[in-house]
């Protein structure tokens, strides 16, 4: 379906491609991955035949359709979000029209034979084009994507640039072209929106290539992925995990046949360089001079000289409170988004807020960073709390006309021109780099230049809001660890699964202007969902029989609701003990983080460092409390991990 043969392609000094082959076939769902500024979009764009190729031959067949979702979406038309999704069906629009047309024309004459011929004819035309599924499809798209039904019929231009990309997904999701090709699909979507175009994608009939930097969605959509490297495209069967197995597995074959090709080319040059001046051995030497000359070299992968060194410069201390919400009421207009909104962060939590877009979590962020009014209560930061706010349009707010550096400066004037330089290099802008103007960044670059500045400046709190976007997922790797280590405080915002439960201590449900909290990592979170939906919904279920069934359907509903009822039963004879218990653990764990966080208050204060006896009582009783907290940390994680597996052993035997 699609063959790139031996393409070769160049930007002014830089190779992309070099003699790369691929060969994608039917139905494939294809990931394309590869470190940011390997030629990734160019590829597509290739494929797409927006950009055109320096050597070699792209064949794609000439039947097929290819639909393409770009990163940017510039376009801004005048239609409702619902028009702008059926614009791709012209001719049904077209048809419906002329419908419209004459059944007007028969609603003045009804008995005219050759308008209700033509209307026949018309009618069948459009139903064989699908024409009145063409709305309802279109409307189960554009609410799966995330907008609300009551949002339909709105104006195009009511919305933001992040719902202009949902929108464009949503028309190119509604073509259903042979080959769909998309450009990081995910960036502006919610977790829910995700899921459900995994579910999409995964039912697809067409062939898919995309790339996303999402590890979770690639796992879930792809059977294949192919890795831009040198130059050169390289195929793994499989999805994103099968792609590192397999890479590692031919990674040492390739070290140990470098290592072992190096052993013997030294040998060579040794015999050649001891007998170089023998002329009893001067053909022997000749004979093994042209077998250097012929031996194609094994070559190591140059990527790990290309990775972005990241860490966060531990911060200053804050105090234990930092930061405390309460009775916040805010509103846009007429909607309110929190109503008498209270929240409490203390030191070194780290907290991922999820929700549907709209919900309210970036404003929650900006209400914490102080960016945005609020009509009542209060937002009070802690003792010695440095924030710093990565907001999630922040690559809007780099200054286009600067360059790299001259950003940095306007960040920290008082450091070393040689330190800003240093700091740019970590983040893979060395040497003449840092003299690139910003407007001339890839989405991926602002990012990093977002990132340096966020480490310019260290902060004991950091407010970020969706950081990952348009970071490869190198990047992505290196930025979860550093916010793992991190000693500070931080709240944010991710639709990336895979970040979210690698650096979250805790999970933020908001929902309504309500906020509900989850101690534990995203997998808890996730779990903690499934299992009060359980819980429901067998009473969901349990509806009464019909009153005109018979008496063997009665008694057979009769036995089901019996079975249901027993199952029930069962599950709460073995799963409700360790439940409660885990519950007793959240609360003892809450009681011993007040304590400590109280302790800890008390221990800051002059009077009390002053007081001979009470300071090292106190002191002592931190350390035991510490120590129960821990205690209590593993108690709780072998519950969770009991209750997990008697979960899924009840719903196998019950076979759920």
């Amino acid at each position: 379906m699609i063959r790139l043969i031996r393409i070769d392609k160049q930007f002014v000094t830089k190779k992309i491609f070099d003699q790369a082959d691929l060969h994608i076939k039917p139905g494939e769902r294809v990931g394309l991955v590869g470190p940011n500024g390997a030629g990734k979009t160019t590829l597509l764009k290739i494929i797409r035949g927006l950009e055109p190729v320096d050597g070699g031959e792209v064949i794609i067949a000439k039947s097929k359709t290819i639909g393409y979702l770009e990163q940017d979406i510039t376009e801004t038309p005048a239609e409702t979000v619902l028009e702008e999704v059926m614009r791709g069906f012209p001719e049904i629009a077209q048809t419906e029209g002329k419908l419209i047309e004459l059944e007007h024309a028969l609603a003045e004459q009804p008995h005219d034979e050759a308008l209700l011929k033509k209307y026949g004819k018309l009618r069948e035309a459009f139903e064989q084009m699908d024409g009145y599924k063409i709305e309802s499809n279109a409307r189960a798209i554009l609410t799966g994507i995330g907008f609300a039904p009551e949002k339909h019929k709105s104006p195009v231009r009511n919305f933001s640039g992040g719902w202009m990309m949902r929108l464009a997904l949503a028309r190119l999701l509604m073509q259903q072209p042979d080959i769909l090709m998309m450009d990081e699909p995910t960036n502006h979507l919610d977790l829910n929106s995700i899921i459900w175009l995994e579910n999409f994608l995964q039912a697809y009939e067409g062939t898919v290539l995309l790339i996303s930097h999402d590890q979770s969605f690639l796992n879930r959509v792809v059977n294949r992925v192919v890795e831009i490297s040198n130059q050169q495209l390289i195929g793994y069967a499989g999805n994103y995990d099968a792609y590192l197995e397999e890479k590692a597995a031919r990674m040492e074959l390739t070290i140990a046949a470098y290592k072992n090709q190096q052993r013997k080319l030294a040998e060579t040059e040794r015999f050649i360089e001891r007998f170089r001046y023998k002329a009893t051995k001067a053909r022997q030497v000749q004979s093994r001079v042209k077998q250097l000359e012929k031996v194609e070299r094994v070559e190591l992968p140059e990527e790990s000289n290309h990775n972005m060194h990241f860490h966060f410069p531990q911060p200053e201390r804050s105090g234990n409170i930092v930061a405390e919400l309460q009775g916040i009421e805010k509103r846009y207009g007429d909607n309110v988004v929190y109503r008498k909104l209270d929240l409490h962060i203390q030191r070194q939590q780290k907290i991922a807020l999820v929700g549907h877009n709209g919900a309210g979590k970036s404003t929650l962020l900006k209400i914490l960073a102080d960016t945005t009014d609020i009509q009542a209560g209060s937002c009070k930061l802690g003792h010695n709390v440095q924030p710093y706010y990565y907001a999630q349009h922040q690559l809007d707010i780099l200054n286009a006309s600067n360059t790299i550096l001259e950003e940095l400066i306007e960040t920290v004037p008082d450091k070393p021109e040689q330190w800003l330089r240093s700091l740019a290099g970590m983040f893979l802008f060395p040497g003449d780099d840092v003299f690139k103007k910003i407007t001339v960044l890839s989405g991926g670059e602002k990012a990093r230049v977002a990132l340096a500045k966020m480490l310019a400046r260290p902060a004991n709190f950091l407010i970020l809001d969706e950081p990952t976007n348009h970071l490869d997922i190198h990047a992505r790797e290196i930025l979860q660890q550093a916010l793992i280590d991190y000693e500070g405080t931080s709240i944010f915002i991710s639709h990336d699964r895979t970040f979210i439960n690698a650096v979250a201590t805790q999970v933020i449900e908001v929902d309504h202007g309500n906020l509900r909290e989850f101690i534990g990592d995203y997998d808890y979170y996730l779990w903690k969902k499934q299992q009060e939906a359980q819980d429901v919904q067998p009473e969901k279920t349990a509806t009464p029989a019909k009153q005109n069934d018979d008496s063997g359907n009665a008694a057979s509903k009769k036995d089901e609701r019996r079975l249901r009822a027993q199952l029930r039963q069962e599950r709460q004879r073995r799963l409700k003990p360790l439940e409660d218990a885990l519950a007793k653990s959240e609360q003892r764990i809450a009681e011993l983080e007040s304590l400590k966080a109280s302790l800890t208050e008390e221990l800051c204060r002059p009077e009390i460092i002053a007081d001979k006896q009470a300071f090292p009582e106190k002191s002592k009783l931190l350390g035991q409390t510490s120590a129960d907290l821990e205690k209590e940390y593993e108690i709780w994680s072998d519950l969770s991990e009991k209750v997990e597996e008697e979960t899924a052993r009840f719903e196998a035997e019950a076979d759920l």
